[in-house]
């Protein structure tokens, strides 16, 4: 029996996806693990949260149409934003996709893990470059299927015009309220592809726009993926030793079950680092940090008339 070339055999699977798409989510999610050696995080770790790779299938076959990804700072939700934005580009002909960052930089992120520049993932590999037309640019990528992404600057001129089906909004905790709002009008259903709008942040102002998009999720029709640090951190050893673990204390043995990328030192040497609020809000996904505010037990519901 003769070898067949690994490449040959990667470049007839992805004509063959890009002809027939995916059956399901194992497959899809298969498929990003052999493609981009990019494990997306399957394990139920949080009782209350999401595995990460949920949000990526529902986006994909869009069985929801508008979510937010509520998640830990370093806990791959840009990523998993271009990620989404890259198979929707690949397998959809004709599929269109802005992307709007709190500020020029945060828009650049997302789009830097497509291209590989900075300390981005780099989707568009060699397998994937005859499907380009001509060279990614700075602003615009376009594919041979009438597919495109966007990369739109923070302006309210930049959210006006064209009306692509897809738009991707990374750290609204950062971003203008009224250049939000009027993103939100951008998406529209063509081609056959659901219009969806698609937020990513931490929540860390606390009455901040990431808090008011949460607390009216149900009303806005928004699905919510929350994942925190344990939810995306790689699988704890047996040799570790639970009560001795700096992570016990908010932990309780649920790494055990993790499948994911964060390195668990990295984890102990950030809660070393920040306070007890920011480690919370910020990497447990818990309220947003009360810290600096006069009145901490301050309640819009409660107190305000």
């Amino acid at each position: 029996m003769v070898d067949c070339d690994p490449e040959i055999l990667k470049r007839e699977m992805l004509s063959y996806h890009v002809k027939h798409g995916f059956v399901d989510a194992d497959e899809l999610l298969d498929f990003i693990d052999t493609y981009w050696k990019l494990r997306v995080p399957r394990a139920q770790v949080c009782p209350e949260h999401t595995p990460p790779a949920e949000y990526i299938v529902d986006s994909f076959f869009e069985t929801v149409q508008d979510s937010v990804c509520w998640a830990n700072r370093g806990g791959g939700k840009t990523l998993l934003g271009a990620l989404s934005t890259w198979l929707d580009t690949v397998f959809k002909s004709g599929c269109a996709t802005k992307i709007l960052g709190g500020s020029q930089e945060q828009s650049k992120r997302m789009y830097e893990h497509l291209t590989g520049e900075g300390d981005g993932w780099g989707m568009v590999t060699q397998d994937f470059r005859h499907l380009l037309r001509g060279e990614m640019l700075a602003h615009r990528t376009v594919l041979n299927n009438q597919s495109n992404i966007q990369i739109l600057t923070a302006s309210s001129k930049s959210v006006r015009g064209a009306h692509p089906q897809k738009i991707k909004l990374d750290e609204v905790d950062e971003m203008d309220p009224n250049i939000y709002e009027a993103a939100l009008l951008v998406p529209q259903t063509k081609r056959g592809i659901k219009a969806s709008v698609q937020i990513f942040s931490t929540m860390h102002r606390t009455y901040g726009l990431m808090d008011q998009v949460i607390s009216e999720a149900a009303r806005s029709g928004y699905k919510v993926y929350k994942w925190c640090i344990f939810d995306v951190m790689e699988k704890c050893p047996e040799w570790r030793v639970c009560d001795e673990c700096e992570l016990w204390e908010d932990c309780q043995g649920k790494a055990r079950h993790a499948d994911g990328f964060y390195s668990i030192e990295d984890a102990i040497s950030k809660k070393r680092q920040v306070s007890r609020d920011t480690w919370l809000c910020e990497m447990l996904c818990f309220q947003p940090s009360q810290e600096g505010l006069i009145y901490k037990e301050f309640d819009m519901a409660l107190h305000v008339v």
